[in-house]
């Protein structure tokens, strides 16, 4: 059947759809399409196609021809709290903005598909307006001209419409997020070790039970990282168990570390009201921790004291697991304050300073003078097995009950801190107020954090060494990363001292080292 010619013009059909701009009549338009969704459950992109069939029954009544390919984003948040980029949106805005973009118009589903972000709409209209360029909007049925102000008015109504709603929906979820989080209940994907449990009535989620396919790994991971062994080294042997992730791919260190840090398996419900931009530490110091509603593999002591060691700031993860010497990189150089890495030739192995050579050292007189041996302890030895230790360890670590309180009271004044972040003032005023508010929560919470590491601090120390007079045995006994964590925790400007190797040939040992304390150094003050 012949097609209807109607006042001259080329009827639009399926075969003209895709005909370049040169060959279509001249009173038909030409377009291309920008295609958007949040999300996408099923991957097929069935949301887009929709959104483009309906762009092509709707633009062919206006007599408007699709003819280049569309930009399309799918299964990504224009919501400016969207932390997905969408690359096809940068690609628009780059072709119009270059000139690239040589169709007539810009055809858009509904103006929140292409942004909620107002500033990213008034971007858009002006350079739409700058090349010429006309916007349709399908939900719309309407075509656009950037040129009359009505037009203009409209689509900036529209923008700030959808940005608010789009705050408004954000609201209603961080909210949702924090009751589900306070009432300990499951969210997202059951980690490693769990599995879901949905209501065989509704599907809905319930709760995460044990998985015993699946729990041996974390319970390994976090009783051999307790006991001072390697990511490393557990990575290592978890593959040649034959051990894998649910990708099926081997657990790699990054992907252990994230594991021990997961609260969920220490019997906690993990909330972080503002994660985004933040680095992976402070995720995960500053966030509240509520108890979940299921059943933990962990132990509470051993969850609490890997925590502790994964992120205790003195902690380093360079060449874990590759260590062989207990000192190197725990010492400095007095001269220029570069690390101080162990080396070896013929004439013996000694420690220089890594940075500069500044300064090279025995390593045998060093280890001997600092750690010792059985019969004949160093700094260290000597230390892990006097009575001091007791006392020390007492007054630091032995409250539980106090350590227990404040962590109560952290995740309280966090609690409040949030609130505060996320009110809404109605005055400039109240907003001051919020601000007042979060700024003197900030302090209290920096300071309990201080007084929780400084009781805690020791508890590591003694999950890696035990203190007592069989100590020279034990040392000899840990993993040398396990000692070297006790290294660095012991050899601290403010507990027995950071060693300074100081020039100085043909002195001893212990004349070129200079034990810097703080917070007043007596060597540094005579200097």
């Amino acid at each position: 059947m012949l097609a209807v010619m109607h006042a001259g013009r080329m009827p639009y059909t399926s075969a003209n759809a895709t005909l370049t701009a040169a060959s279509v009549a001249l009173d038909v338009l030409t377009g291309r399409e920008y295609l958007r969704v949040s999300q996408d459950s099923s991957g097929r992109q069935r949301s887009v196609t929709e959104q483009h069939d309906d762009n092509e029954r709707t633009t062919a009544r206006h007599h408007i021809a699709i003819t280049g390919a569309a930009y399309v984003d799918n299964d990504r948040s224009a919501s400016r709290y969207a932390s997905k980029t969408r690359d096809d949106w940068a690609r628009l805005v780059a072709d119009l903005e270059s000139g690239a973009f040589t169709e007539d118009v810009l055809i858009l589903w509904e103006n929140s598909r292409y942004s909620r972000k107002t500033s990213e709409w008034l971007h858009l209209m002006e350079l739409c307006e700058a090349r010429g360029k006309k916007i349709f909007i399908t939900s719309d049925g309407r075509l656009y001209d950037l040129t009359h102000w009505k037009d203009r008015r409209n689509l900036r109504e529209d923008a700030s419409d959808s940005e608010t709603e789009s705050d408004k929906v954000s609201m209603r979820n961080r909210r949702t997020s924090a009751a589900q989080a306070e009432q300990g209940r499951p969210n997202a994907t059951a980690p490693h070790g769990y599995m879901p449990q949905y209501d065989p009535k509704d599907g809905k989620l319930i709760n995460w039970v044990e998985n015993p396919e699946e729990s041996a790994v974390p319970k390994e991971l976090f009783r051999r990282l307790r006991a001072g062994q390697s990511m490393r080294s557990i990575a290592r042997d978890l593959g040649e168990a034959g051990h894998v992730n649910r990708s099926g791919r081997p657990f790699t260190n990054d992907h252990l570390r994230t594991m021990a840090l997961r609260p969920a398996y220490g019997g906690y419900r993990k909330h972080t009201p503002k994660s985004r931009g933040r680095s992976f530490t402070a995720q995960n110091t500053e966030t509240n921790l509520y108890r979940a509603i299921w059943a933990p593999l962990i132990d509470e002591e051993t969850f609490w004291a890997v925590r502790r060691m994964l992120l205790a700031p003195e902690r380093r993860s360079t060449r874990n697991g590759r260590a062989k010497h207990v000192l190197t990189m725990t010492m400095k150089c007095d001269v220029c304050g570069g690390q101080v890495a162990a080396g070896g030739d013929s004439a013996g192995a000694y420690y220089f300073c890594r940075q500069r050579r500044c300064v090279q050292i025995s390593k045998a007189q060093v280890d001997a003078l600092i750690i010792g041996e059985a019969g004949r302890p160093g700094v260290i030895l000597a230390y892990l097995a006097s009575d001091r230790v007791f006392e020390d360890f007492t007054a630091s670590s032995g409250d539980s009950g106090k350590v227990e309180g404040i962590r109560a009271e952290l995740s309280r004044l966090r609690a409040e801190r949030g609130e505060a972040e996320n009110a809404e003032p109605e005055s400039i005023a109240e907003a001051r107020m919020f601000a007042r508010m979060v700024e003197t929560l900030g302090k209290k919470i920096s300071a309990l954090e201080d007084e929780e590491r400084r009781l805690t601090l020791p508890a590591v120390l003694t999950d890696l060494i035990k203190p007592g007079k069989d100590v020279a045995q034990d040392w000899d006994a840990a993993p040398v990363e396990a000692r070297r964590e006790a290294a660095r925790l012991l050899l601290s400007a403010d507990w027995l001292g950071e060693v300074r190797i100081t020039r100085g040939r043909g002195k001893t040992a212990a004349e070129r080292i200079h034990w810097h304390r703080e917070p007043a150094c007596e060597v540094c003050t005579a200097a």
